[in-house]
């Protein structure tokens, strides 16, 4: 195979991915594919809604999968991906015109090489990934305990737990093939021996995911929603939803989370995670300082303020991760998060 370093298998239905994108179920997109060769459901409004289940095929156990990308750019310089502002959507345009331009040139390659070679070799040896994994470094992030922050929303799954994930892809395109106005979304559910014990949790998750269904034609482009299991394991799970809505010539975003214990089903709170107060307010400025560079929205607020906010349901962000708990909040041009790692599990 060729040694092109951008070329991988997809951790969700084990396709071929360009540049950390699926070629086959669109994962790692900043945005959402048109078309999806599943059943579907005919919609009122003349559109075709799509949904299918694809399997947890991460092969991994304690470690992360390799979530769907997003590009932002941040009102100052960022050491992270924790601040997510309005974004231009020329730039997202023209990586994905890259991306198939090398794939045309790859497929071409790959022919030429297996002609003259008389084969092909097979990656898929071993683990999921097999010897294609150790041979090359993608730069995909992991977060560990010893992090100093996390950098990154990404997927961490596991394999090894007395509870499986499935993820779910639903979508509306429109019949005119003209029309870029549509909706996708991707999300987990939680599975146990085919019984009913995670149906409470499921709902909560579908629900979230699904937003913004309802109100995808107000944006030009329409809107995509990328689920991602920041943390799970025997006793709780964290999930985050990445909301992206295309407007004519900018991209607004949202973010969103939710956490439960997995023996009762119910949803873990704010509360629970930690102590709301003030001395919570004065530890986020100061770890936005060092994890964002301190953005300016934040370090504006006074105490009072910030803690106004983080306790806000409608604003405010709490989710688990192998590094610590993560703390943030949505507002007017996008959202930021910090760890805090003494409340981490």
């Amino acid at each position: 195979m060729s040694e092109n370093r951008d070329f991988g298998f997809c951790p969700r239905c084990g396709a071929l991915m360009q540049d950390g994108v699926c070629q086959s179920c669109g994962r790692g997109m900043g945005r959402q594919p048109q078309q999806f060769e599943n059943y579907g459901t005919q919609s009122s409004m003349g559109m075709q809604g799509n949904m299918s289940y694809i399997p947890n095929g991460s092969g991994v156990t304690g470690g992360p999968g390799t979530g769907p990308a997003y590009v932002h750019i941040a009102p100052v310089k960022q050491k992270n991906h924790t601040v997510v502002i309005v974004i231009s959507v020329t730039t997202a345009i023209l990586l994905l015109l890259a991306a198939l331009t090398a794939l045309i040139v790859f497929i071409g390659n790959s022919a030429k090489d297996s002609i003259n070679s008389g084969g092909h070799r097979d990656y898929y040896d071993d683990d999921y990934y097999g010897e294609y994994d150790d041979e090359y470094d993608y730069g995909y992030y992991e977060p560990s305990e010893d992090d100093p922050y996390y950098e990154e929303i990404v997927d961490w799954t596991r394999t090894d737990l007395d509870y499986q994930l499935q993820w779910v892809v639903e979508s509306v395109d429109p019949d005119n093939s003209e029309d870029s106005c549509t909706y996708y979304t991707t999300y987990p559910i939680l599975e146990k021996d085919g019984t009913d014990r995670f149906d409470g949790i499921n709902e909560v998750l579908r629900n979230l995911a699904l937003s913004y269904r309802d109100s995808y034609k107000d944006y030009d482009g329409g809107v995509s929603t990328f689920g991602y299991v920041t943390f799970m394991d025997e006793e709780k799970i964290s999930v985050a939803f990445k909301h992206n809505f295309y407007g004519e010539d900018v991209t607004e975003v949202r973010l969103d989370a939710c956490s439960f214990w997995i023996e009762t089903g119910k949803e873990i709170t704010p509360e629970e995670m930690t102590d709301l107060d003030r001395e919570l307010a004065m530890r986020f400025q100061s770890q936005d300082k060092l994890q964002n560079d301190g953005v300016e929205y934040v370090q504006k607020l006074t105490a009072e303020e910030l803690l106004e906010i983080l306790k806000n349901p409608k604003r405010a962000v709490f989710f688990y991760t192998p590094v610590g708990l993560e703390v943030g909040f949505n507002y007017e041009t996008g959202w930021v998060t910090v760890t805090i790692k003494e409340q981490a599990l």
